[in-house]
C-alpha cells in the first residue's frame, strides 16, 4: 500500500489543529451564535489573520462550515463541546504539548527503550501530572470519555458476584457500571490517596481504599480488576503489580485484565500506535499473547480464558496457579 508523504501532513497537522480549537473553546463560542474570524478571535484572545488560517484549514476537514463570512458548528464540531452526549473535547485535550513533544522524540525512545517524556521534563508522566492539576483534570476527564462505553460492556459480559475490586479505577466510573447491575454484593475502589479523595460519586453498595498498587495489597474481593493499567508499565512493574494483586487474591479469586493483546485483538494497527505512544510517554507496552503469559505466570496465576470486548480490548481472566 502506498502512503502519501501529504496525506501524513494532513493528518498530523489536522490533529494539532483539533487540539488548539478546543483549548480555544471555539465550539462553545459558535455555539451561541456563528462568528466572524474577527468576533471569534477577540474572545479567544488569537491573532485574526493566524486563526482565520487554522479556521480555514479545519473548515475544508468538515469540523466547521463557513457561510456568508460566519462560521458554524458542523455535527462533528457539537462533539467537541463539551456537554454533548458524545463529546470529544476531553480527549482532544488530554494530547497537550508535553505529550506531542514526547511523541516527537520517538527516536530516543527507540534508541534507549526509556519515555522520551521523562527525558524532557525531568520527572515521569504521572509525578507530571501531580505537580500540573490542570493537566491532571485533563488527563482523568479524557480516561473517562474514553471507558465510558467500554465500563458498560464490561458489566454486561463479566459474570460478577460477590465483592469486586477495582484496582487503579480512578474515579469509579467502572465500579459503579458493575454496581448498578445489582448482582454484587459490595464494589471496592483502590487508587491513590488523591485519586480516591476526588471520588464522591460512588455507588451506596462501594467504598474506596486509598492505596497503590505498587504496595501490597489488603483487600478481600471475588473478582479484582486491572483495566488498562498493565500497558502504562514496562514489563518489571508490571509484574509487581500483577504480583500484588495475587498476594491478596483468594484461592478461589478471580483476577480480569482488561487490556489490549498486539496479536489477539481486531485493530492491531491502532493498537500498534498506541503501543508507540505509550513507549514515548510512560516507558509503557502493548503486549503479545505470549507476553503476557510471561508475566501472568511469573506472578503466579494462570489464565483461564480470554476474549474479545471490542476491536482494541480483550479479557484475561485470571485465577491463581494450582499447587
Amino acid at each position: 500500500m502506498s502512503i502519501s508523504i501529504f496525506s501524513l501532513l494532513q493528518s498530523v497537522m489536522l490533529a494539532r489543529a483539533l487540539f488548539v480549537a478546543a483549548d480555544l473553546d471555539v465550539a462553545e463560542h459558535l455555539a451561541c451564535k456563528a462568528m466572524t474570524v474577527d468576533e471569534i478571535a477577540t474572545i479567544t484572545r488569537s491573532e485574526p489573520n493566524a486563526l482565520g488560517r487554522l479556521l480555514h484549514f479545519l473548515e475544508l476537514n468538515e469540523v466547521f462550515k463557513q457561510q456568508a463570512g460566519c462560521y458554524y458548528l458542523t455535527d462533528f464540531s457539537q462533539t467537541m463541546r463539551a456537554n454533548h452526549p458524545q463529546t470529544i473535547r476531553p480527549f482532544l485535550l488530554h494530547d497537550d504539548e508535553t505529550r506531542w513533544n514526547s511523541f516527537g522524540n520517538l527516536g530516543y525512545s527507540v534508541a534507549t527503550g526509556k519515555a522520551s517524556f521523562d527525558m524532557l521534563y525531568g520527572q515521569d508522566y504521572f509525578a507530571h501530572l501531580k505537580q500540573n492539576p490542570e493537566l491532571s483534570r485533563r488527563f482523568n476527564d479524557a480516561m473517562t470519555i474514553i471507558s465510558t462505553q467500554e465500563d458498560a460492556l464490561i458489566a454486561k459480559i463479566i459474570p460478577f458476584k460477590g465483592v469486586v475490586a477495582d484496582i487503579g479505577g480512578g474515579m469509579g466510573q467502572l465500579i459503579n457500571q458493575i454496581a448498578e447491575t445489582g448482582l454484587i454484593t459490595a464494589g471496592i475502589l483502590v487508587d491513590l490517596p488523591e485519586v480516591v479523595a476526588q471520588a464522591n460519586n460512588l455507588h451506596p453498595i462501594c467504598s474506596k481504599i486509598p492505596g497503590s498498587f505498587f504496595n501490597p495489597l489488603s483487600v478481600s474481593a471475588n473478582s479484582f480488576i486491572l483495566k488498562r493499567i498493565l500497558h502504562d508499565w514496562d514489563d518489571s512493574k508490571a509484574q509487581a503489580i500483577l504480583q500484588n494483586v495475587c498476594n491478596t487474591m483468594q484461592k478461589d479469586s478471580n483476577l480480569y485484565i482488561i487490556d489490549g493483546i498486539l496479536d489477539y485483538v481486531q485493530d492491531q494497527k491502532l493498537l500498534a500506535a498506541i503501543d508507540l505512544a505509550l513507549l514515548t510517554i510512560f516507558q509503557g507496552k502493548e503486549r503479545t499473547k505470549a507476553e503476557f503469559e510471561v508475566l501472568i505466570k511469573a506472578a503466579g496465576l494462570e489464565i483461564v480464558s480470554i476474549q474479545h470486548l471490542n476491536n482494541l480490548i480483550c479479557i484475561i481472566e485470571c485465577q491463581k496457579t494450582s499447587k
